[in-house]
């Protein structure tokens, strides 16, 4: 243990000192990391839009079904980074390095399941979704690829969670950086074909992103091999802990759950919106990449929340656990005030950049225009999710998201569409509605305060 401590000193404390510079020293390479990746999201729609409406239509469909698979291991990320959180803050590194290792063999183990699983039921799952037969055919090819090296984005996540979770935003900032750069130049080299390399359209799209995050795979392990920053792998220290791992799924369950119950929710949403056309599925694609790179910031003050609450918990702060997520909330909320009135405003414009058919504009607009001023809320709920987190208590997210996105925006926008003949436009409603509720309920939920009693 004093080894472990002297090995702490000269690191950041973030359970001291200035919380509005603590959140920002955390928040600022969080929100670059997630605009990192979204940035190579961006780029994937703008060449997959150049291939049409019904590639872009097939890769909106496939992306959900995989966010699916990689929810059910993400959700050990937040499960080993709320250990971690604790460790670090107690200042236990051996005890953080060896909850990082458990953590990574669970991930490892659960995604070649997902895998082995996903890839034979990429096709039946298209189908339900009301793929049609051009949707089908490209939709496949690009899940095939996409599943089979599922591996690599999920590891990649689970361990810049243990990197946030050691207060490292940095390292898993630089990890995304490499992780855009290799995506990136693929994306374009591997769909049109780029000197010797032959065009091989949408699959290639699939190949940019398992290869970009197969880079900063390798890049993650010499990380922890060298012992960089506050946490490590020792390859002395591999043998199963199956006590802490049971520790660590019992934390990592209710947000593995309620990660699946959001990606499947939209896997339900896509099957609504695909009754309506190609064009519509295609329109609504756009629309949630540009709604989800509006809210990249909030997700960085969410992340640093769910450090600053789980590190103040280990070094017995529950109070200023507290201020962060609070103050975190409240920049969040600011932000998403001022950047809703722009994508509100530009929505066609930004929708063309991407597929300019009329039809795809009108449906991805509508969805932009109903939605975006109820990311005030939502902001609120991302945050406050992510301190239940760090926090370790994860059961209060799965029931809100259980009860707003199924209870509420699957069903209203099911019976919105079809019961009261509004149709695509009752999904958009639906969906509102649901985000509005969920940051209200988990701020209602927040404020009781239990999860500070929560042991980890």
């Amino acid at each position: 243990m004093e080894v472990s401590r002297t090995r702490q000193q000269g690191n950041r404390d973030s359970t001291s000192g200035s919380l509005h510079r603590n959140i920002w020293h955390l928040a600022i390479p969080m929100v670059l990391e997630m605009s990192l990746m979204n940035v190579s999201q961006i780029v994937d729609t703008y060449c997959v839009g150049k291939l049409g409406s019904v590639a872009l239509a097939a890769v909106t469909m496939s992306i959900t079904i995989r966010w699916v698979l990689h929810s059910l291991a993400s959700g050990l990320g937040i499960g080993g980074m709320a250990v971690v959180a604790r460790r670090v803050g107690a200042q236990d590194r051996e005890a953080a390095e060896h909850a990082v290792w458990q953590t990574i063999l669970l991930g490892l183990t659960v995604s070649l399941v997902m895998s082995g699983l996903g890839i034979p039921l990429a096709r039946p799952i298209l189908l339900l979704l009301g793929a049609d037969t051009d949707v089908l055919l490209l939709g496949t090819a690009y899940l095939r690829v996409s599943l089979g090296g599922v591996f690599t984005l999920m590891l990649v996540f689970i361990i810049n969670s243990l990197l946030r979770g050691a207060g490292e935003a940095r390292l898993s900032m630089n990890m995304l950086f490499l992780v855009t750069v290799v995506t990136v130049v693929l994306e374009p080299a591997l769909i049109f074909g780029w000197g010797p390399l032959p065009p091989v359209g949408i699959v290639g799209a699939a190949w940019a992103t398992v290869l970009g995050y197969g880079a900063g795979l390798v890049m993650q392990v010499v990380i922890l091999l060298r012992g960089r920053g506050q946490i490590g792998i020792n390859l002395r220290d591999l043998k199963p802990d199956f006590p802490l791992m049971g520790q660590i799924i019992h934390i990592a369950w209710p947000s593995s759950v309620q990660m699946t119950l959001r990606s499947s929710s939209r896997m339900a949403i896509i099957g609504l919106v695909g009754a309506y056309g190609t064009l519509a599925t295609a329109g609504y694609g756009v629309a949630n990449r540009l709604l989800m790179f509006a809210v990249i910031p909030v997700f960085g003050l969410g992340n640093a929340a769910g450090t600053l609450v789980g590190q103040s918990l280990g070094a017995g702060k529950p109070k200023r656990a507290e201020q962060n997520a609070w103050w975190a909330s409240a920049y969040a909320a600011a932000y998403m005030a001022v950047a809703a009135a722009p994508v509100f405003i530009f929505a066609e414009p930004l929708i063309a950049l991407f597929d300019p058919t009329p039809q795809v504009m009108a449906f991805g607009a509508e969805c932009i225009r109903t939605v975006v001023p109820f990311l005030i809320f939502g902001a609120l709920g991302i945050v406050l999710a992510r301190a239940f987190n760090g926090a370790g208590d994860t059961l209060p997210s799965m029931m809100v998201n259980l009860l707003t996105l199924w209870g509420i925006e699957v069903t209203l926008a099911y019976g919105l569409s079809r019961w009261l003949g509004m149709g695509v436009t009752g999904v958009w409603w639906g969906r509102a509605a649901a985000t509005a509720a969920n940051g209200l309920l988990l701020a209602l939920w927040f404020r009781l305060g239990r999860w500070k009693r929560r042991e980890v």
